[in-house]
């Protein structure tokens, strides 16, 4: 089974890999994506489910090889698996959202400031959050130079996910200088909020 992915913009990729997988009806599937950022999503989707899987470049798109898909679907179509690794359950799952590289309305000198104090204040609390994503400007704070990279650093130590939304990295052009955490997208970011049992935004 083939699923052209090519033109289609984030999450979409995942979800009709999600959903070729989930029908368990090709021994081998080919998806085939033209950019990094969907090819690198629909990989760790795979991976999450525990399937091997190979690729490789064809001219402008790249071109990813599923064995064993069917098995994947007949054995536990529909049942839910964590995208990015496993996410804690129960009153102390804390996933914050953080949408722009400064924090509140008004002044974006204070709003940086601010900023910084809130992500370093998280770094002393006894229990860290079990994920911080960041979209939008918020992106920014997790490239090269940014003046938050040490306390992000320090969060990963403590158990923390860091996870930077792709479409965002892209867009702002600064993917090759991502410093912090992974690479993310909207589907992953959507499983992981969803399965959090208190969020903060900001």
């Amino acid at each position: 089974m083939q699923i052209d992915c090519r033109g289609l913009n984030c999450p979409e990729p995942v979800l009709r890999t999600k959903q070729a997988l989930d029908e368990g009806r090709p021994e081998t599937l080919v998806i085939i994506v033209d950019n990094e950022t969907a090819r690198e999503n629909v990989l760790r989707f795979i991976r999450s489910r525990n399937l091997a899987a190979s690729w490789k470049q064809e001219g402008d798109f790249y071109q990813i090889t599923v064995s064993g898909a069917g098995e994947a679907g007949t054995a536990g179509a529909g049942e839910p698996r964590p995208a990015t690794g496993e996410t804690k359950a129960g009153a102390d799952c804390l996933v914050i959202l953080i949408s722009s590289e400064t924090l509140g309305q008004g002044s974006s000198e204070l709003g940086s400031l601010l900023m910084r104090n809130f992500i370093y204040t998280l770094t002393r609390q006894d229990e860290p959050p079990e994920a911080v994503i960041f979209m939008n400007s918020g992106v920014k704070l997790c490239i090269e130079g940014s003046p938050v990279l040490e306390e992000l650093s320090l969060l990963q130590e403590k158990g923390s996910r860091i996870l930077a939304c792709g479409t965002c990295l892209d867009y702002y052009g600064v993917k090759e200088k991502l410093a912090a955490g992974q690479v993310s997208n909207m589907y992953d970011i959507v499983e992981l909020l969803g399965a959090a049992s208190r969020t903060i935004t900001l």
